[in-house]
C-alpha cells in the first residue's frame, strides 16, 4: 500500500476532509468552467493587457456563479483546515490551536543568537532559565567538579562525572518544566541506598551505561527532556578542585572548600592537564555571546577556565560578547567581603587575562529584614565599586537583578533583559 493510501486508515479522522476537499475542487472547477475560458480570450496582449475585456466579463458573472465559487473556496479553505488540525491533534492534542504560536516561537528563538553559557551549581541554570527566552542556540558548559551528595555517590561508586550540574542544566533547558521535569528533580528520603539520591542523577547515570558513554548518555537524556539547547560538561576528565588558603593550607574536595572558613589565596584543579570537551570547544568558538556565572566563584566559574583550552578558545573569539555576571550576596567561605572587582580581580588572576569585557551586577538593596537574616549567615550584598572595576577595563551593567521575596536570587526576567540590552549597545 502506498504511503497516500495509509492517509485513508480507519481512524485517522482525516478522509472526510479529503472528500471535503476533492468535491470543493470539483465544485471550483465548474464554477469558473463557463468564464475562465472567454475571460482568457478576451486577454489581447498588443501593446498591453486588454483589461476593459477582462473587468467587463468580470462584470456579467451571475450570481449563482458567484455563489458557487465562493461556497467552494469556503470549502477548499474549511477542509485544509479542519485536515491541518486532525493531524495536529495526533501529535500534540488538546493544542492543536496553540501549534501556530509555538512554531512561530520556534522559529523565532532559532534566529536568536547563538550563545554560551558557562559555569555550574544553582547559578548557571538560572542563567539559562533567563536566556532561552531568547535564543534555542543555547549551550550550556558545566563543571564537572562535584564531589559532595547525590553527585559524589554516583561519581565514587560508577566511576562517572558528576551529573547533579548537568541534570539541574538539562532541566533548565526543557522547552516547559513539566511533570518529567520535576521527576528528574526529586529527591529520595527513604531508603539505605536511596535517600538522598535525586531521580535525574540515577537516570543520568543508567543513560550513560545504556549508551556506552557520559556524552551520549546526557544527549539521550536531553531527548527525554526535549531540551531547547545543548547541555556539555567542560571535561571528560576526573576532575578534583584544590583551594590554597592565605593562611597556609590546602583543602582538596569542591564540597570542603567553602567549609574551610578562610580566604582563598588560590585555586587549581586535578590534573592540572584536564582536557577540555571538544564539543565545549568548538560552541565557544562560534558564540555570538560568552556568559559567566552567577555562581560560586571558586566552585562553580572559575573551574571552568582552569581547564586546558577553554581560556584560550574564549580569548581566540574575538566577535563574542564576553559578560560576567556577578553574585547578588557574598557566600561565606569563598567571597567573604568580596566586592564586585574583587570578583573580576580573582577571575583575572586564575586565568591570567582579561577574559571578559562586561560585568552585570546588581545595584539595588533588597528589604533590610531579609537582608538581617541573610547576616545572620554572614552573607552581605555585593558592592559595585565603579571606579575600581573601571581601572580594570570592565564595563559595568547594572541594575535590579531580582525579585522581591524571602530569597535573594538572580531573576530570570531581569537578569535576561539586562544580558540582551548588551547584544543592542
Amino acid at each position: 500500500m502506498s504511503r497516500f493510501d495509509k492517509w485513508l486508515y480507519p481512524g485517522i479522522r482525516i478522509k472526510r476532509w479529503v472528500f471535503l476537499l476533492i468535491l470543493s475542487l470539483i465544485v471550483l472547477a465548474v464554477g469558473l468552467s463557463g468564464h475562465l475560458g472567454s475571460l482568457v480570450r478576451n486577454f489581447r496582449i498588443e501593446t498591453g493587457i486588454n483589461f476593459d475585456a477582462f473587468f467587463y466579463r468580470l462584470q456579467r458573472l451571475k450570481f449563482v456563479d458567484v455563489a458557487i465559487i465562493l461556497l467552494a473556496i469556503a470549502g477548499v479553505s474549511m477542509a485544509i483546515r479542519r485536515a491541518y488540525y486532525s493531524v495536529l491533534a495526533m501529535y500534540v492534542p488538546n493544542r492543536e490551536k496553540e501549534f501556530i504560536n509555538m512554531a512561530y516561537r520556534k522559529a523565532k528563538l532559532r534566529r536568536g543568537p547563538r550563545i554560551v553559557a558557562i559555569g555550574g551549581g544553582t547559578g548557571l541554570p538560572n542563567s539559562l532559565r533567563a536566556l532561552k527566552k531568547y535564543t534555542s542556540n543555547l549551550t550550556a558548559i558545566v563543571t564537572v567538579a562535584d564531589d559532595g551528595g547525590s553527585s559524589g555517590r554516583l561519581r565514587k561508586d560508577y566511576q562517572i562525572i558528576p551529573p547533579g550540574d548537568i541534570r539541574n542544566c538539562i532541566v533548565a533547558l526543557a522547552d516547559q518544566e513539566t511533570l518529567l521535569g520535576k521527576l528528574f528533580q526529586y529527591r529520595f528520603d527513604k531508603g539505605e541506598d536511596l535517600a538522598g539520591h535525586s531521580f535525574g542523577n540515577i537516570f543520568i547515570t543508567a543513560m550513560t551505561h545504556v549508551a556506552g558513554d557520559f556524552s551520549k548518555g546526557v544527549e539521550e537524556s536531553s531527548k527525554v527532556l526535549a531540551i531547547n539547547g545543548k547541555v556539555l560538561p567542560v571535561s571528560f576528565d576526573n576532575m578534583v578542585l584544590k583551594a590554597r588558603m592565605q593562611d597556609g593550607r590546602e583543602i582538596t574536595g569542591e564540597s570542603i572548600i567553602p567549609e574551610a572558613k578562610g580566604v582563598i589565596e588560590r585555586l587549581s584543579i586535578i590534573p592540572e592537564d584536564c582536557k577540555a570537551n571538544q564539543d565545549a570547544l568548538e560552541e565557544i568558538k562560534k558564540a555570538d555571546v560568552l556568559v559567566m556565572g552567577p555562581g560560586s566563584l571558586y566552585t562553580s566559574v572559575i573551574p571552568n577556565l582552569l581547564v586546558k583550552g577553554i581560556k584560550e578558545a574564549i580569548l581566540a573569539n574575538k566577535k563574542a560578547a564576553k559578560i560576567y555576571v556577578c553574585n547578588i550576596m557574598t557566600q561565606p567561605g569563598e567571597t567573604d567581603n568580596f566586592t564586585v572587582s574583587d570578583h573580576i580581580k580573582a577571575i583575572f588572576k586564575h586565568t591570567g587575562a582579561k577574559i571578559f569585557d562586561y560585568v552585570v551586577a546588581n545595584n539595588k538593596e533588597a528589604h533590610q529584614d531579609i537582608l538581617t537574616r541573610y547576616a545572620r549567615e554572614n552573607s552581605y550584598p555585593v558592592r559595585i565599586d565603579r571606579e575600581e572595576i573601571s581601572r580594570l577595563g570592565v564595563r559595568v551593567v547594572e541594575g535590579k537583578l531580582f525579585n522581591d521575596g524571602d530569597y535573594i536570587r538572580h531573576s530570570e526576567e531581569l537578569l535576561g533583559r539586562l544580558v540582551m540590552k548588551l547584544l543592542i549597545i
